[in-house]
């Protein structure tokens, strides 16, 4: 496997005096269009725990908290809002539909716009997902599952896509480290390359860390992660020496 090309320093500039206000990241918020589908990947699958549930959230006030900004936006170029994906919480066409879900160590938000009339927890969306998604699209975004030192990852990613299988969640699919062409061939490839493993040397920092994607149920980008030897040591250290900066201040 060809080495990682080493990263330009970066100079940590002093942190602006609002840093000192922050308790760190609380959520990560994650757009869906199957709810029901993600709240049985998440909670049954992965074992989250929903916390609070919000339906059918609406109004003046959630309408311009959340969509200002694009609504303004909209106005100004003459369109409607609606053919450019903006829901209209405001008079309560369509609603917007939460739940929490705590797992150890964050939480994560799911959110469903959907259309007033539609049931909750469904599979239609407002608006319609864009039927093409790409890890190297600007705004992407994707969820680091954290799997414990012990775990052998190869052997996980089988069991998470043999489960979701089971589940008729057919879009959560790993990709592997070998070059495939086609789903068939993704299938039937060898154990050993359901992650990527960088543990020689030569990639230096990274040196301990393995790695998944996948696409989630609804076709959101997922990785899970395991970070040993230097790699590890590197987090810890960095989360002790924050900390300790923290209280320091």
């Amino acid at each position: 496997m060809a080495t990682l090309q080493k990263a330009h320093a970066v100079e940590q500039k002093v942190p602006s005096a609002l840093s000192k206000d922050l308790r760190g990241v609380h959520h990560i918020g994650l757009t869906v269009e199957d709810m029901g589908k993600a709240l049985e990947f998440y909670t049954e699958v992965l074992g989250g725990k929903i916390i609070i549930p919000e339906i059918g959230l609406a109004g003046e006030v959630m309408h311009n908290t959340l969509l200002q900004k694009e609504e303004i936006e909209a106005i100004e170029k003459g369109v409607d809002p609606k053919s450019i994906g903006i829901p209209n919480l405001r008079d309560g066409e369509e609603n917007l539909d939460i739940y929490f879900i705590q797992f150890d160590n964050v939480v994560l938000e799911l959110l469903q716009y959907r259309d007033a009339s539609a049931q909750p927890n469904g599979s239609v969306a407002f608006p319609a997902k864009n039927p093409y998604s790409s890890p190297a699209f600007v705004n992407s975004m994707h969820i680091s599952f954290y799997l414990k030192d012990d775990v052998n990852v190869d052997e996980f990613v089988k069991n998470l896509e043999a489960e979701c299988q089971k589940r008729g969640m057919d879009q959560v699919r790993c990709n592997r480290i070998v070059r495939l062409k086609s789903e068939e061939e993704r299938k039937n490839a060898n154990l050993e390359s359901n992650s990527c493993k960088l543990f020689d040397p030569s990639f230096g920092d990274f040196e301990g860390w393995t790695l998944v994607y996948l696409k989630g149920p609804n076709g959101e980008q997922l990785e899970f992660n395991q970070v040993l030897h230097k790699a590890k040591v590197l987090f810890e250290t960095a989360q002790e020496n924050f900390q300790k900066d923290r209280v320091e201040v």
